[in-house]
């Protein structure tokens, strides 16, 4: 049986390719989502390339939803990696004129939500000897600038600390609590944005990070990476590793 992993936001974007690297590295996938029919759909990439994966809908904002994700996990012999990758953000308003359940959501999806799932793995995951636990930041928590939603970078900053902190993780539990942290990614959305802007702003832009790159760095610190890593990347192959022990 293939060792499993989990992958939340998975049904789009940057959870549907580390999905699919995972299931071609060897690992069954727990495709979770809110979208169910886009988690079903990335179900079937996976299978399509002989793989095993089981979609589930679930909101990561809800412990409940988080409880059952854990349950198919371990029904399934893992849970051996965890990748928390969703995230995001409300585009209508940003703190401090949203309302106080609005960017509390932000917080709670981006960091609230990872901080729950890791610790209700930790425990499987050291029964069955240990794992991987790979947290997705991002550069929006990361420096002293201004940012479009404080709410998001405060999280994600929080989630880049919440890492580095775990490093112990790997001594107590075995588990390796590691982080990846990019700047803007060459998604669909990101492509579709930046061919609105001007020739002016994309020279003054960083270039957009190929998704398979960040893939890739998230690929070797689930197979070799030590706990307490975290991997800023940024637009023209620029990496800087913090905590690699």
């Amino acid at each position: 049986m293939a060792d499993t992993a989990i992958v939340t936001g998975a049904g789009d974007g940057l959870g549907r390719e580390i999905a699919l690297g995972l299931a071609r590295a060897g690992y069954g996938v727990v495709v979770t989502d809110v979208d169910e029919r886009a988690a079903r759909t990335c179900a079937d990439l996976i299978e399509g390339h002989g793989a095993p994966a089981h979609a589930l809908r679930a909101d990561v904002r809800q412990p409940q939803d988080l409880d059952r994700v854990v349950t198919l996990a371990r029904e399934l012999g893992g849970p051996h990696v965890l990748v928390n990758n969703a995230g995001g953000w409300t585009p209508q308003r940003q703190y401090p004129q949203a309302a106080a359940d609005e960017w509390t959501a932000t917080i709670h999806l981006n960091l609230i939500a990872p901080m729950r799932l890791s610790q209700l793995v930790l425990e499987p995951m050291r029964a069955r000897g240990g794992g991987a636990v790979v947290n997705i930041a991002s550069s929006g928590g990361i420096g002293f600038e201004a940012y479009g939603s404080p709410e998001y970078g405060a999280a994600k900053a929080g989630l880049i600390r919440f890492t580095a902190t775990l490093a112990g993780l790997a001594d107590t539990h075995g588990v390796r609590m590691m982080c990846v942290a990019p700047d803007w990614i060459g998604l669909s959305r990101a492509h579709a944005q930046w061919q609105r802007m001007s020739a002016g702003e994309r020279a003054a832009s960083r270039p957009l990070i190929p998704p398979a790159e960040v893939v890739a760095v998230v690929l070797d610190l689930v197979a070799r990476g030590n706990g307490g890593t975290v991997v800023e990347m940024w637009g023209g192959g620029q990496r800087i590793v913090h905590g690699a022990g």
